[in-house]
This record gives C-alpha cells, sequence and structure tokens, in this order.
C-alpha cells in the first residue's frame, strides 16, 4: 500500500513538471502574481524560451581554438560507411 502510495507521487510530480516545462508562458506569467519563482521558464531568466534567449548561456565563450600554422595542412577524419 505505501508503494503504491510513493509510486503515485512520483508520478504526480512528474506530470505537474512536464505541464508547467511545456505550459505557454502568458499562463506562467499570470501563475507569477501568485509566486515569482512560478514565472520564470525552464531557462530560469523567466523567458520560457530557454538560454538562447538571455544569452547569459551563449555569452560564455569556450578556450580559443588555436590559429592554424603555415604550411601545414589540416586532416580530416571521416567514418566509413
Amino acid at each position: 500500500m505505501l508503494q503504491e502510495l510513493i509510486v503515485v507521487l512520483i508520478v504526480a510530480a512528474a506530470v505537474a513538471y512536464v505541464a508547467w516545462r511545456y505550459l505557454p508562458a502568458a499562463w506562467r506569467q499570470r501563475l507569477g502574481r501568485v509566486h515569482p519563482s512560478l514565472a520564470q521558464g525552464p531557462g530560469g531568466c523567466g523567458s520560457g524560451d530557454g538560454c538562447s534567449s538571455c544569452g547569459g548561456c551563449s555569452a560564455a565563450q569556450g578556450p580559443a581554438a588555436e590559429p592554424p600554422v603555415q604550411g601545414r595542412a589540416e586532416r580530416r577524419f571521416h567514418a566509413s560507411k
């Protein structure tokens, strides 16, 4: 009996998360009146579009690639089919 209750709670939490994740941004903004953290989208910035809308994640650049050396040929390997 206790195991069934735990499974029901886990499934209910998963359904609630999926519903929130795919909820339209306008509806999420209405939920923000109840509690401000409910208005934030999956990206965390409140836009609902993920990281691409605020540029926060994409603004961080990785290490710069080394410039090509003169006189060296670039080799590319392709997997055979």
